[in-house]
This record gives C-alpha cells, sequence and structure tokens, in this order.
C-alpha cells in the first residue's frame, strides 16, 4: 500500500526507479474501494448500491491487491545491484515512507476514542482494544502479527503493520548473495502454499482466503514478486502487444467486479484472484494502450499519490463523524448518496493536507537523518545549537 513505484525505464541515475504514474492510479482506486467497503461495515448503510456493490461486498479483496503491487514495486526498486545490500538504508526507507503519517493517525485515533468512552460515556467506536499494550503494539508496527487480541485504534493499520513485517523479511533476504536469496523467497513461497491449503488457513465460514494475515501478506507480496520476476525477464523482451494488455487489464477488472458482487468469496477461488487477477490488471494497465492513457490522468495520478493517506486516514475521519453524532445527539444521513460523496470529497481533502504536512515532511526528516541520531536527538539540534543553548542555560 506503501510502495513507490517505477516505470519500464530501469534505474535512474539516482539509483531510483522512475515511478509508473499508472500504478500510483490503480494503488488510489483500490483505496477509495476499501473507503467504500469500510463505510458500509462501520456506517452500516449502504447508498448508491448498483454502482458500489462489489465494494460494499467484497471491498477487502483490494488488501490483497495492495500487496501484490507492493511486491512487484518492490522488487523492481530494490531487488537491483544498486540498491540490494544496503539492507539498513533500505529498512529507513520503508519506515519512512510508513511511519510518520502511522504514528500521527495512532495518537489522533487514541484521542478520540479516549473522549468517546471516557467522556462521553459511548462504546468504543467498530475496534474494541484500544489499551496500553494495543497502543504499544501499535506504535512498534507490530499490531497484526499474532501478539494483538484483535484489531486495535486505526484498525485499517493491520496491514500496514503485516506489510513491514514482510518488507524487512524481503529486503533482509535480497541482501544474501542473489542465488541464496531467490532460492530462499522461492522455498518460502511452496511452504506457504503447502501450509495455506493442508494447514487448514483457508477457512471459509469465517473469512475468505488465508485466514492468518502475516501468511495472506506474504502470499499476496511473493505473487508481486513472481510477477516482476516474469515482467523482467520475459513480458519485457516479447513486446506485448497493447491492444492484447488493455483487453487483460478490462478483463481482470470485470472479472474482479463480476466475482465481487455476484459470487460468495471462496479460499481457493480468493488464491485464484490474487495469484491470476491482479496480476494481470497490473500487467494490462503498465504495457495497455488505452487503460494506460486512463491511468495517466492528473486526477488520477493525484489521488495515487495521495493514497496512502486516503488509507489511513478514512477511518479516523469515520470516528470523528462517529464523534460529532454522539456529542451532539444527530442522527447522521448515512445512508444518503450526498453523504457518502461528501465523506469521499472530505477523505480526499483532509489526504491531501496529511500528505503535505505529514507525509511528506516526515518522509524527508528520517530520510536525511539516520534513525540512531533522531532516536538520539528527536528535536533535531545540530552539535552548534546544543552547545550554543548549553551555554544560554549555563
Amino acid at each position: 500500500m506503501v510502495e513507490s513505484v517505477g516505470d519500464k525505464s530501469g534505474l535512474s541515475e539516482s539509483r531510483e526507479p522512475t515511478r509508473l504514474h499508472e500504478l500510483d492510479s490503480l494503488r488510489a482506486l483500490a483505496a477509495i474501494g476499501v473507503v467504500g467497503w469500510h463505510y458500509t461495515s462501520h456506517f452500516g448503510a449502504a447508498p448508491l448500491p448498483s454502482l458500489m456493490a462489489p465494494f460494499y461486498h467484497h471491498g477487502e479483496l483490494l488488501v490483497d491487491f495492495f500487496f501484490v503491487l507492493s511486491g512487484f514495486v518492490l522488487a523492481r526498486a530494490y531487488w537491483n545491484d544498486q540498491r540490494r545490500a544496503t539492507f539498513a538504508n533500505n529498512v529507513r526507507d520503508r519506515i519512512s515512507r510508513m511511519y510518520p503519517l502511522h504514528f500521527a493517525m495512532l495518537c489522533v485515533v487514541a484521542v478520540m476514542q479516549w473522549l468517546l468512552v471516557n467522556r462521553l460515556t459511548s462504546p468504543p467506536f467498530v475496534y474494541q482494544f484500544n489499551d496500553t499494550y494495543d497502543f504499544v503494539l501499535n506504535l512498534l508496527m507490530l499490531n497484526r502479527t499474532g501478539l494483538e487480541r484483535g484489531h486495535s485504534f486505526n484498525g485499517p493499520s493491520w496491514s500496514i503493520s503485516t506489510e513491514f513485517v514482510v518488507n524487512v523479511l524481503f529486503l533482509a533476504a535480497i541482501a544474501l548473495p542473489r542465488n541464496i536469496a531467490r532460492a530462499g523467497l522461492f522455498a518460502l513461497f511452496a511452504v506457504l502454499l503447502v501450509v495455506i491449503l493442508k494447514g487448514g488457513l483457508i477457512d471459509d465460514a469465517t473469512a475468505p482466503g488465508p485466514t492468518n494475515d502475516i501468511f495472506r501478506t506474504i502470499l499476496g507480496f511473493c505473487c508481486g514478486l513472481a510477477l516482476h520476476h516474469v515482467h523482467s525477464r520475459w513480458l519485457l523482451r516479447i513486446n506485448l502487444d497493447r491492444g492484447l494488455a488493455d483487453g487483460l487489464a478490462i478483463a481482470a477488472a470485470f472479472g474482479f467486479l463480476f466475482y465481487s458482487e455476484q459470487s460468495e468469496l471462496a479460499g481457493l477461488l480468493h488464491l485464484a484472484v490474487v495469484a491470476i487477477g491482479f496480476p494481470a490488471l497490473i500487467i494490462g494497465a503498465i504495457h495497455g494502450r488505452v487503460v494506460r492513457w486512463v491511468l495517466l490522468l492528473p486526477p488520477l495520478v493525484y489521488l495515487g499519490t495521495i493514497s496512502y493517506s486516503i488509507y489511513l486516514v478514512h477511518f479516523p475521519l469515520q470516528l470523528a463523524v462517529h464523534l460529532a453524532s454522539v456529542a451532539f445527539v444527530i442522527q447522521m444521513p448515512y445512508d444518503t448518496v450526498l453523504f457518502l460523496l461528501g465523506f469521499f470529497f472530505a477523505v480526499v481533502g483532509l489526504a491531501s493536507i496529511t500528505y503535505r504536512l505529514i507525509e511528506l515532511p516526515g518522509k524527508v526528516l528520517l530520510r536525511k537523518r539516520p534513525i540512531a541520531a533522531i532516536l538520539a536527538d528527536p528535536l533535531g539540534h545540530s552539535p552548534v545549537q546544543c552547545a550554543s543553548e548549553g551555554r544560554a542555560s549555563g
């Protein structure tokens, strides 16, 4: 969900792959779909049912799209001779990308849930486990690793937690010699499939697909890694026909929408969507003509740029709306089209603000200064400043 994407041209002089903005746009559409899923599940309303049905019914599947996309993009960005060996810097880059907004929204949600429970004597909104223990887990991005008792605080950040763990494992693996890294990742994927299929981690009675979220994240991420391998080794060489690529993307998108609207999710079908449907959509978006043109429209590209903020601010905004309804004894018109549209616009507006005021400054701060230096001097004082302050205070 939080990756930076590149395009077909390979590495630039700065070692960063240039961005594949069409994948940014896909990530934005997926984030908006997840917002729709949480709108109906948290507010208990479903305006525009014909248009939004796939997202109301099974929008949670789009989180798996984030995992596949993350595997593809991170493999492209980091699994190369220029970057793969710099494990510490790579981990710092991931923390700088993921942590500032996660931390800010965690604190905002903690305050609002406290007000709701302790000042308004109302039950917590949606997520029940909001004590000190769960706060520390969220603080360490371990809130969905098996240590938790359930979803807590900014609930959608569970996928940020599992993705961070998987990202670190991936970055550690690729820092090894290339053949060992490939063999290790392939073995992990093979063992994972066996465990999921034979070990009872698919349980359609409780949830579609793998019931362990770490395994679920690894599965999607490994599908993205495999897609990158196929794409870089073969698809770039055969010059995939653009019309065929358009058809592939459109078929994958409509297949997902039809499946989500009409079908009850099942474990093996869930795996098929993750392993086949989502990779097909990514390849089609990269190589197509019409689909790529649509995805490169500036409004979609902008939404892609702020998609991480969209994903992390939508629940805090829902909580704020609920808090206001309890505090002022207002019955919110959740089931109206106008309220739905207003909520979506508010999410985008708030995401634009948090992107500029939290995401970007936080990323710059953490990438500019080593983590150890930040922990030792969180206010960012230079040695000269510290000396002068010492003299002043003396």
